[in-house]
């Protein structure tokens, strides 16, 4: 089980890679955490996260990746993907809990992971099983 911080720094990452990613009609400008330190960072120490905006977080093999809300200032919603497929959601994610923040883990394995500000999930109608596609960004 491998956790992923949702650890250090409050400012952005400008300079990670950047893609978009599609999940339905809905377009998403993400960072691509595609290093073992980016991963642990994800989220953490940020302000916030605009509407349309994500942090994708990309894995060498698909299994049951863990996430947690490490330092984090807001809520999100965590969706897990495995070939291009959502496979798991965790919707509403609150950021606020008494240390330490439990892990979150999918009910499926996963390949990629994306992060998303609360309510996303439900404001664009995403289901298990819906096709993703990114583009931009090759591992």
């Amino acid at each position: 089980m491998l956790l992923c911080a949702c650890a250090e720094g409050g400012r952005e990452a400008a300079d990670w890679p950047q893609a978009v990613l599609y999940i339905g009609a809905q377009r998403i400008q993400v960072q691509v955490a595609d290093t073992p330190a980016r991963r642990a960072r994800g989220l953490s120490g940020r302000a916030g996260l605009a509407p349309g905006r994500g942090v994708y977080f990309p894995f060498e093999k698909a299994d049951l990746h863990s996430f947690w809300m490490k330092d984090m200032h807001f809520d999100i919603d965590i969706i897990w993907l495995r070939e291009n497929r959502i496979v798991h959601m965790e919707q509403r994610v609150p950021h606020a809990v008494p240390p330490p923040p439990p892990a979150l883990t999918p009910g499926a394995p996963a390949d990629a992971v994306l992060e998303v500000p609360a309510g996303s999930a439900a404001r664009w109608g995403w289901r298990i099983g819906d096709p993703v596609r990114l583009s931009g960004w090759k591992p």
